[in-house]
Order: structure tokens, then sequence, then C-alpha cells
């Protein structure tokens, strides 16, 4: 891959970040007059997630994708023959913090738009609100709940799972009307929407100081320092049982102890830094968020299924009269009612 080719890599890779849609993507590259692979300014929306998957730009790369059924006939391997993945196979023009953020993020949107692979069709997918609301009282999610199902007092709910079961109250969180429930995520959101600026500006102003901080710093670069002195320690105690230095029995149990200090090190360091990258993801959504809402003209009027989907991880019911909408970047939104009979105020 030349030069010219991998600028138009990361480009992509930058726009996807970014939060925009890969739809989004082809057009601002058409419009670029940017060629792709064959010369041609048409940008595929296919091809654009054939890269943004494609785990060579990260310098990996995945042996015997396709496989040969017949004479000069070659077929996408579909688990018919082993593959095999090779780390670091190649220089990357990807760093692999943003490749993976791309694979979550790519994950995480197809997630919510039911698009998950064999899971179109299923249940879970018939209502936006299904397996998201939680029970803050035992933990259980709420199941949805019709009364007086076909008539004209037909109302609907959302009631603990645990209260559900066996048809015995064993749960005391109440039920929660699902136009309730909607009327607050519509609220919430034009909360966010009016206040945004300042609201995702300082939220991305603290995941920035937040990041990497100078205890970070010093942590990994402690690890960093023991793992490098126990290795050395380790090649030099095979250095010696080589010479004939010491007894293999002794060199045995030191190396021994020396692998159980060196893993338990490397999982220590492998925790730290899932947990910076933790704080990154949240970045990456809030970077979704922010598009979302500049892309939402006015004021929410209705509840939208899609947006739900996009933007909200669960739903803890505090109390019968309290709901906490957390949000997927991280945030989170206290939103409040007053029961009343027939629709309650909020």
């Amino acid at each position: 891959m030349n030069e010219e080719q991998a600028t138009i890599v990361r480009q992509i890779f930058k726009d996807y970040l970014s939060g925009l849609e890969v739809s989004h993507i082809a057009k601002g590259l058409e419009a670029d007059e940017v060629t792709n692979i064959s010369g041609k300014v048409k940008w595929a929306e296919s091809s654009i997630r054939d890269i943004l998957k494609n785990e060579k730009y990260a310098g990996d790369a995945r042996l015997q994708k396709t496989i040969t059924t017949g004479l000069y006939n070659r077929k996408r391997n579909s688990g018919e023959a082993p593959m095999y993945y090779v780390k670091d196979s190649h220089p990357a023009i990807i760093s692999r913090e943003d490749f993976d953020k791309v694979q979550e993020l790519m994950a995480m949107r197809a997630k919510s738009k039911g698009n998950m692979k064999g899971d179109r069709e299923k249940y879970t997918n018939r209502y936006a609100l299904t397996g998201t609301i939680v029970c803050g009282n035992c933990g259980n999610t709420f199941k949805r709940h019709i009364d007086n199902c076909g008539t004209i007092a037909e109302s609907v709910s959302w009631i603990c799972s645990t209260y559900i079961i066996g048809r015995k109250k064993s749960c005391g969180m109440g039920r929660v009307k699902e136009e309730t429930i909607k009327g607050l995520l519509v609220r919430m959101f034009n909360r966010i929407c009016d206040d945004r600026a300042k609201l995702l500006g300082d939220y991305k102003a603290k995941l920035e100081r937040e990041k990497l901080t100078e205890l970070d710093n010093e942590r990994i670069g402690k690890l960093d320092e023991e793992i490098g002195n126990l290795i050395q320690q380790e090649r030099a105690l095979f250095l010696i049982e080589g010479k004939g230095y010491a007894d293999h029995n002794l060199v045995k149990a030191e190396h021994e102890n020396l692998v159980v200090r060196l893993t338990g090190l490397k999982a220590e360091r492998s925790d730290w830094m899932a947990e910076i990258n933790k704080r990154d993801n949240r970045m990456v959504r809030t970077l979704e968020l922010e598009t979302i809402l500049e892309a939402q003209c006015g004021n929410l009027t209705e509840f939208n299924d899609d947006l739900y989907r996009k933007i909200v991880e669960k739903i803890v019911v505090k109390e019968r009269t309290k709901l906490i909408f957390q949000l997927k970047n991280g945030l989170a939104f206290e939103e409040s009612y007053t029961l009343k009979r027939g629709r309650d105020i909020f």
C-alpha cells in the first residue's frame, strides 16, 4: 500500500471515531473526489466497512481467509478450514488502540440497531426497552405487562420480573407505566440537547484529564521496569543452567517462582491498561452522542426507539417515581415524576 492509500485509510478511521456513520464517510470521500482502489470516485458503504474491519491496517494478518474448493475456484472460508491470526506481522498504519476502538464502536452500533448476526428476528428486539430496565431493589430486569388487553382501558406497564414470577409479590418495587418511561426519556434528551455544549464539553474535559494521569504513567512505568527485571532474571537462570553452574532442581524452583511473579505483574498491567482504555471508550461514545444531538433538529416531541437504543445503556428504577437513565458514554441522569391515576405528572 502506498502512502496516498494509507492516508485515505487513516482518514476513514479518524472520521468513524469522530462519530460519522459509514454512509456519511462514503459521501464525504465522493464529495472530495477521492478515488477508491479501482480508480473510481464512487465509494460503497460495504467497502468502508471492510476497511474498518481489516486487521491488516493494525499490523496483523489473518491467514487462510479464503480456500480453494476446486480448480481455480476460491471462496470465503466460513469454517471449512482453520484460520490463523498473526499479530504484528507487518508495519501498522493504524494504531492498535484506534483499531480496537473502531471494532467496539461498530459492534455497539450494530447491536443498537438490532443487526447482530443471527439475532435480527428475536423477540428481544421487538421493544426498545426490553432487557434495559433494571430494578434498583433486587437487580432483576423489568418485563412488559399489559392490563385490560384489547379493551378501551388497555394500559402498558413495566414490572420487575421478580414481582411477576408465580404471580406473587416478592419484590417491593411497583410498576412503571410505559408512557411515563418514554416521556421521561424525551424530557431528559431535550435537557441534554439544550445544554449540550457545556454538559458534554465539561464531560469531555474530565475524560481527557483522566485519560492518562501522572499516576498512570508512573504506575505503568514501574510495572514495565519490574517485568523487564524479571525477564532478565529468567534469561540469566537459563544461561546459568545451560553452562552447568547450578543444580537443575534449584533452577526449576526459582524459575517457577519467577513465572508466578511475572504472571501477576503482567495481569496487573493488563488490568490497569483496560481501565485506561475504558475511559477512552467513554470518549468515543460521547463523540457519537454529540453527533446524534447535532443531527436532531429541535427538541424531541415523542419517544424514538432507534434513538433510545443508540444512547441509553440501561434504566435503573431507583424508586417507583425515580428513574436513573445511564447513557452509553458513562453519563447518568436522574428523572422523577408524580404518580397519578390515569396519567402520571412529569
